[in-house]
């Protein structure tokens, strides 16, 4: 029983040391292209609004936030790139609407302008629907 045990042990090791080494190669590749931010610059300066309030309120080489805050609740962008993937979600606390949460996976090379389409599509009738319940 000992050998099954550690043949677990050992597999397991391989499978995290591999992740490891290609979650370092992805983030390494996004620091060479400028992190987020350049890399994604058209997508994620669509959604920055200083009028709003919506701005940057948190940033890695590989994860960006825009968000904003006030009295009613909250809304929020979260940008994560990912093994040749965009993570888009959207995530909206407020005190009159509730929670909401919508997410998008985009491949790294999809052209920008379409996946702020997307959002912004999606976004709309996703909150069309939610307003709708109470008129």
């Amino acid at each position: 029983m000992g050998t099954f045990w550690i043949f677990v042990i050992v597999v397991v090791a391989i499978i995290l040391f591999n992740f490891a080494k290609d979650s370092y190669k992805e983030n390494d590749k996004i620091v060479k292209e400028g992190g987020i931010r350049k890399k994604y610059k058209t997508l994620i300066d669509n959604f920055i609004d200083p009028d709003s309030g919506m701005n940057v309120t948190k940033e890695t080489n590989t994860y960006c936030c825009v968000a904003m805050q006030n009295q009613t609740g909250h809304v929020a962008f979260h940008f994560q790139h990912t093994f040749n993937k965009i993570n888009v979600t959207f995530d909206m606390k407020n005190v009159f609407l509730g929670e909401h949460k919508l997410e998008w996976d985009f491949p790294e090379t999809m052209p920008q302008k379409d996946m702020i389409y997307q959002i912004e599509t999606r976004t709309r009738q996703y909150m069309d629907n939610v307003t709708n319940k109470y008129q």
